[in-house]
């Protein structure tokens, strides 16, 4: 049978989880292997960093950092979902917007206990020029404010107000706490007043694009200098006609 395919990119700024949520995600899925999820603990005693499952660059776990973009692939029931994991730093800006120009759906992370920031900001706004208008705000970090429904909300309407702004999309907010998978595969417990889908729920339920059908999805994959010395963007297009 035919099975969907549905592109998912990260945004965000740095150090929100974007890795984290990402890793601990697949790892509950079951798409991270034994031995893999033992390299990334290193001994008994430690605790899976679940970042290194996106950032297997030796720089990236040295700094602690996302630079480039990693693909991941998860299979939920009979759809694909394709996983870009963009960095948040804003030197590597168009590394994200590689990765936002092949998405369909962008999970936008903010750290719950500083808000959305400029760089949350742009890249919704990248996201939104390329065409994405499926978005997920997965407000994180929430065990730092213990799971209080307030500091959620504060969130959830600073950002259903700026996306209003950019134009007509969806946008569904999620409180989560990444490491720990609270509202991730699933409803946590520590969250009674959130009566929405967990993470996973959400990726069930959203459409899927064809990749003949829909708007124009132009994957860029370079910029050329041209003979005039003008730019010209290279790529590949993924749907629709130019």
């Amino acid at each position: 049978f035919l099975m969907e395919l549905l592109r998912f990119a990260t945004a965000g700024s740095v150090d929100d989880g974007k890795s984290t949520l990402l890793g601990r995600l697949l790892h509950e899925a079951g798409a991270v292997y034994d031995d893999h999820l033992r390299s990334l603990r290193g001994s008994p005693e430690r605790q899976v960093d679940y970042s290194w499952v996106t950032d297997g660059l030796k720089a990236e776990r040295e700094q602690g950092i996302t630079i480039d973009v990693a693909y991941r692939y998860l299979r939920l029931g009979d759809r694909i979902i394709i996983f870009a994991d963009a960095p948040g730093h804003e030197q590597y800006t168009r590394n994200m917007a590689t990765a936002a120009s092949k998405a369909e759906i962008a999970l936008l992370l903010v750290d719950v206990t500083k808000g959305p920031l400029p760089q949350t900001h742009r890249h919704a706004y990248i996201a939104w020029l390329f065409g994405v208008r499926q978005f997920i705000v997965a407000v994180n970090k929430m065990d730092l404010v213990g799971f209080e429904e307030p500091a959620f909300r504060r969130t959830e309407k600073v950002m259903g107000e700026y996306m209003s702004r950019l134009g007509s999309c969806s946008l569904v907010c999620v409180p989560t706490a990444a490491p720990e998978g609270h509202n991730l595969h699933r409803r946590s417990t520590l969250t009674p007043w959130f009566h929405g889908e967990s993470v996973r729920g959400v990726l069930e339920g959203m459409a899927c694009g064809g990749d003949g059908e829909g708007s124009l999805r132009f994957a860029v994959q370079g910029a050329l200098r041209g003979t005039n010395g003008g730019r010209r963007i290279a790529g590949r297009v993924l749907r629709g006609t130019a």
